[in-house]
């Protein structure tokens, strides 16, 4: 009886120390959210890059001028892709404003009882308050996006020159490579479903039918949340553009169609059940890092899923992780 009762004291003292060690880590990627977001960002680059770093080494390129031919050309390639786009972005988020205001008018006689209703909620007394500019809320300050940056390109260099690689490969071998293929396979997933959606949007008379295809490629990445940002964008956008609701609601119907002829069809076979995610853990873990990280933890959610469940696989004491994570 009393091993019974020692037993039963020291699970309830485990679980207690559990939720504490918990709830203290949640408190610190929250709290240390500038050290950790950058980090994340450099591991997940690391995973992807190591593999190119590895074939200069084949040709007896060293680690450290293979790490910084890498990451010297990837930032070209984002700068010279961000400049391109430069122009056709910045007229889509100078005009998204207006486009806002002239669906909302169409839209008038769905719009004006949901007004009454948030006036009277509200209260007319409040004065009307102007919201922050688009550009303004999803990046954030240019110094602080220019500063976390140069953090993770200083972190991937150090990591992909050999700071990370022989003790992460020493201790779980296949987890590198199991993440860097799953984040590689959905860039080129969305990358072609980018392509697929640009080519609609131009075919259908959309405006800006580039922005649509690098819109989709970046929130796709995003699951469930993305798909629904797509299509309300879209169908604001064909309100504006077409005159008939028909026409207008054709651009958000073709993009869904799509999105779910990926889901449904091309993801599965390409990924071939291999590293598949629960619907329901991957909802849960995207809301969880929107909270603890904002923005840059919607985009690093699946990343972080696919490595936990990478390591549930590998690691026997965190089999349950895995099994929790697993489709």
């Amino acid at each position: 009886m009393a091993h019974r009762v020692q037993d039963r004291a020291s699970m309830t003292q485990r679980v207690s120390l559990s939720f504490i060690a918990a709830i203290l880590t949640v408190g610190a990627l929250y709290v240390a959210r500038a050290l950790f977001i950058p980090l994340a960002l450099a591991l997940g680059l690391h995973a992807l890059l190591r593999p190119l770093v590895r074939g200069l080494e084949r040709v007896h390129i060293p680690p450290p001028l293979g790490a910084a031919i890498i990451v010297l050309g990837t930032l070209a390639a984002g700068v010279t892709a961000a400049w391109s786009l430069s122009g056709p972005v910045a007229v889509w988020v100078e005009k998204a404003p207006a486009s806002f205001a002239n669906a909302r008018a169409k839209l008038s006689d769905i719009v004006r009882p949901l007004d009454r209703l948030t006036d009277a909620a509200v209260g007319a007394t409040d004065p009307p308050q102007t919201p922050p500019p688009l550009l303004a809320r999803f990046l954030g300050g240019a110094s602080t996006l220019l500063l976390g940056l140069a953090e993770v390109i200083v972190l991937l260099y150090l990591m992909l020159a050999g700071g990370l690689t022989r003790s992460a490969s020493a201790l779980l071998p296949d987890t590198e490579s199991i993440v860097a293929r799953y984040v590689a396979l959905s860039s080129v997933i969305n990358g072609c479903e980018g392509i697929v959606v640009g080519l609609v949007m131009w075919a259908i008379g959309m405006p800006d039918p580039l922005v649509w295809g690098v819109l989709t490629f970046a929130l796709e990445f995003i699951p469930y949340f993305g798909a629904a940002t797509m299509a309300g964008l879209l169908t604001i956008t064909g309100l504006t553009t077409f005159p008939g609701i028909g026409h207008a609601l054709l651009a958000p119907l073709s993009y869904l169609a799509i999105t779910m002829l990926q889901n449904n069809v091309v993801s599965p076979f390409v990924y071939a059940g291999r590293l598949k995610l629960n619907p329901l853990a991957v909802m849960v873990c995207v809301l969880f890092w929107w909270f603890i990280w904002g923005v840059p933890g919607v985009f690093l959610a699946i990343p972080i899923a696919a490595t936990l469940k990478a390591l549930g696989d590998q690691v026997p004491r965190l089999a349950p992780l895995g099994e929790l994570l697993g489709a």
